[in-house]
């Protein structure tokens, strides 16, 4: 009797587990759409107010943040995030990496701040760079509470937090930039919404800890987190490699135009993953520990190519007229490269994929090998295609490693470890991308028509969009039914699975 009891109060639990997650999946997508609305109404009206090479500056001191933050607490927060733990005894050791380390990478970036401006071969960087080095320490601040409200599954307040943040960038960076700021209006925006974000997380985090140390704690902290730091400086040394080039071997200008399309062409992968990552690794870990992870695959690869696809195809086919309605004719010649990236975005939503249902199969040694080689055919690639064919040629080359080196590893090794052929797996990526090429090519033949840029995107949108319902309606239909099958039948998905520890901060 008391070990039903016991079992009845253990599913309980594991049911309010999922409920919770489940709430936290659907308050994470609210916020990421949420936060890209406004930070690309803000990009909108700052590229009117700007110039170009204003955006280059930016762009320089972004590489430069991003790496010193993704390596400030050395991956220590995920021991915090994992939930396994308890939270008294690892956090305050926690908080004192995260200041330290922060600490010291704000110092070092401000400090080199000419020599890094110089390697990209833009001086007007360097100001830019001292002054958005104050977010990585804001954020090694923020990093014991901003964790703990993940941990806990506080995406609801969270969103009030997220939005305010980027409502204060815009709200700063206006008149910044009126006032004649230039790139600083950038920078200094993006600091006060940083600042606002750690006041709010400070505030809606569960429990509030001060530094402390213990030995112990962080030689396990930095066990696990040390290589998922070193993972992540991979991942994002191969996303922003295109940066470092684009800067040394063409000129500030065309860094911001380029900087401006990436962002563009990567909205939409960014919204999609951050949805689908919420929920995804802990699912395909359940499915590939019940054995059917297999025989499902295809199916996720199916639906996720159903919303790549056509997005890549209208930013393909409406480039141009899309740039020059959304940021003004000073910006057109990003249509070019936002072209070519239309490929890429496309690839990258399937490869962060293949990534989630490679850690859901424990293949996490495979996917950092991956990176590796994802990096190493990247640079010959860049450099080939930015000296002949400029900022379009970084994104082809980010499309051709992609299709020829990335995903065919990736398919090797799900094929292997899942036990299924690439025919099962691939197979239902054929009409959404059949269906795609066509659409496009309707698109653009609509949009030619049509002088005006905003009605030339309108027009082919329209008629991209119906061509491409048309042609997959019947295959759509099909797919979600048995998707909504599969998961009203699985009525375990409560199991509250483990988040596998070092993969799920690895951004692919």
């Amino acid at each position: 009797m008391s070990t039903t009891k016991g079992h009845q109060r253990t599913k309980g639990h594991q049911r309010t587990l999922g409920s919770r997650a489940a709430s936290a999946t659907v308050w994470g997508g609210v916020n990421m759409a949420l936060g890209r609305v406004v930070q690309f109404s803000t990009t909108i009206i700052v590229a009117r107010l700007l110039a170009p090479e204003h955006f280059g500056a930016l762009a320089v001191a972004l590489v430069v943040q991003t790496i010193a933050t993704n390596m400030a607490e050395l991956g220590a927060t995920a021991s915090l995030a994992r939930g396994s733990g308890d939270p008294d005894r690892i956090a305050p050791t926690v908080f004192t990496i995260a200041l330290v380390t922060s600490g010291i990478m704000t110092a070092a970036a401000v400090a080199l701040a000419p020599v890094l401006a110089a390697v990209f071969e833009d001086p007007a960087a360097t100001p830019v760079i001292q002054v958005l080095s104050l977010t990585i320490l804001l954020q090694g601040i923020a990093a014991v509470p901003s964790t703990m409200v993940w941990r806990d599954f506080l995406q609801k307040p969270r969103v009030v937090v997220d939005v305010s943040s980027a409502v204060m960038v815009l709200v700063l960076v206006v008149p910044m930039a009126l006032g004649g700021w230039g790139a600083m209006a950038l920078a200094w925006s993006r600091v006060g919404g940083q600042l606002l974000a750690l006041a709010g997380y400070w505030i809606i985090s569960p429990v509030r800890y001060a530094p402390g140390f213990d030995r112990d704690v962080a030689k396990e902290v930095l066990r696990l987190g040390a290589p998922l730091a070193l993972a992540n400086l991979v991942v994002f040394v191969t996303l922003n490699l295109d940066y470092l080039m684009i800067g040394r071997m063409l000129d500030p200008t065309a860094l911001g135009l380029y900087l401006l399309a990436f962002n563009l062409a990567g909205l939409p992968s960014s919204v999609i993953t951050a949805v689908i990552r919420a929920t995804a690794v802990p699912t395909f870990g359940r499915l590939f520990a019940e054995g059917t992870l297999g025989t499902l695959a295809g199916r996720f690869v199916a639906g996720v190519s159903f919303c790549a696809f056509p997005i890549s195809a209208m930013l393909i086919a409406l480039a141009h007229p899309l740039i020059v309605t959304a940021y003004g004719s000073p910006w057109a010649q990003a249509g070019v490269a936002l072209a070519t990236l239309g490929v890429f975005g496309a690839m990258r939503i399937l490869v962060e994929l293949f990534a989630d249902l490679s850690v859901g199969a424990g293949k996490t040694v495979w996917l950092f090998w991956v990176q590796v080689a994802w990096l190493i055919a990247l640079v010959p690639a860049l450099y080939g295609g930015i000296s002949w064919w400029g900022i379009a040629g970084a994104g082809i080359a980010h499309a051709t490693v992609a299709c020829l080196v990335v995903i065919p590893l990736y398919v090797k090794a799900l094929t292997s470890v899942l036990g299924t052929t690439v025919r099962e797996l691939l197979g239902g990526s054929l009409p959404p991308l059949l269906a795609a090429m066509v659409a496009g090519v309707a698109a653009w033949a609509a949009g030619s028509m049509v002088a005006d840029p905003a009605l030339s995107l309108a027009t082919g949108g329209l008629v991209g969009v119906s061509v491409y319902t048309l042609l997959v309606f019947r295959q759509g239909r099909r797919l979600v039914a048995d998707i909504r099958v599969l998961f009203k039948n699985d009525d375990d998905g409560a199991k509250g699975v483990p988040q596998p520890e070092a993969e799920g901060g690895v951004a692919v």
